[in-house]
Parts: structure tokens; sequence; C-alpha cells
């Protein structure tokens, strides 16, 4: 079974799939997903059209790091692409610390951009530069990674589910905790307030952030 999550700054969305593949992650999405999507490279979202993807540079970093380790010219490549790299993300970090513009970093990242396009011919088509078009996304999916590394460590302890039911409730739960902790909420208030609307018959509280959270976080980003 493979755990899948969606997260975004406010809120974080599990589900669980027999498959990692095309159909669950539009079951994740949605269809009509209209976002910007930041993960690695597996073929099941090539669905989402590239001007809507950030490809996680983490990642990409990773894969730098094993065609380095080669001999001649792929090893060369793989040393020039991994230099532009820590340069990028000493940019980003100043960016993303409020030490540098928006439009300063665009500027600054010219000639690294050029430099990987030059040396992948074909990066400029393969979403790897909408971090630097579009103000608020992220170069890497680092905050989904460490989301889920919670339930890959609860999985290993205790193997999982064995039912569809007991999907449902760790989706559910899992869901219900990690929104409520990005929310800076009580997860066991909320629980309880949901319960108990539950068994009086009434609307379930939302999980979804108010619009004076959600601009808290734009300010915040």
């Amino acid at each position: 079974m493979w755990m899948w999550l969606a997260s975004t700054m406010l809120v974080a969305v599990f589900i669980i799939r027999c498959r990692r593949n095309m159909a669950a992650a539009k079951a994740l999405l949605g269809e009509a997903f209209a976002g910007i999507l930041i993960s690695d490279r597996c073929g099941s979202y090539n669905w989402v059209k590239k001007t809507a993807r950030q490809f996680c540079w983490a990642h990409l970093k990773r894969d730098m790091q094993k065609i380095s380790e080669r001999s001649g010219v792929a090893g060369k490549i793989g040393d020039d692409i991994l230099d532009d790299i820590r340069r990028m993300f000493r940019l980003w970090h100043r960016h993303k610390d409020g030490r540098m513009s928006h439009e300063t970093f665009k500027k600054a990242m010219i000639p690294i951009r050029r430099n990987v396009e030059r040396l992948l011919k074909e990066g400029s088509t393969c979403s790897l530069w909408t971090f630097v078009e579009v103000e608020g996304v992220e170069p890497t999916n680092n905050l989904a990674e460490q989301q889920i590394r919670f339930y890959v460590l609860w999985r290993k302890s205790s193997f999982g589910t064995q039912s569809e039911r007991g999907n449902l409730f760790v989706e559910r739960m899992m869901t219900t905790t990690a929104t409520c902790k990005l929310q800076k909420r009580n997860r066991y208030d909320y629980i309880t307030s949901a319960v108990v609307a539950h068994l009086r018959n009434e609307p379930i509280p939302s999980l979804l952030p108010t619009q004076e959270l959600t601009e808290s976080a734009k300010l915040a980003a």
C-alpha cells in the first residue's frame, strides 16, 4: 500500500492506495487540479501540465551527485551542475530569509539557469524553474517529505493497516493531525468538536483555514 500526501502551507491531505499510479494521483489532487505541483519526477504526475509543475531540486541534487561520481565527461557535467545547484540554493535561502527581493533573485538566477540548461539541453522545458518565475513556490517538496516521515516510521513499527476501514481511519487522522499542526490548532480540541458535532447531527467543523489565517500565511511567506 502507498500513502499519498498533498500539502500546502496550511492543509495536509493523506490518502492510502494500492498503487503509485496516475489514477491515485488524480484521486488526491483532483482531475481539475489548478495549482502548482512540487514533486519528484514520478510518472504518475505527468498528466499535470508542465507550466504547473516544479521538480524537487533536493531530488535533482541527489541525481546529479550520482552522475558526478561517474568517470569521464558525465562526471564532469555532474560536478558542474552541482556547483550551480549550490549557488542556486545560497541565493534561494537569501531570498527566503528576506535578504533578497524576488526580482533581484530572478536576475541573479539568470546565469545559473543558462548554464544548467546548456548542460542539460532540454532543461528549460522540464519544469525546473517554476520556483524562480512564480513567487511563493518552493524549490523542493521538503515540507511534504517531513510530514510523511512520521507515517513511514509508524508503518514500519506497526505493520500498517489491514482493512479499508483501517485505511480510512489512518487517512482521516493523519490529515486532521497534520493540518492542525500546520495551522497551530489543538488537534484534540478539533477532534472532540468533530465527534460532538457528529453525535448531534450538526455540520462537522472545517479543517480549511480561515481567511485571516490564509492572509497571515501569505505575509509570512
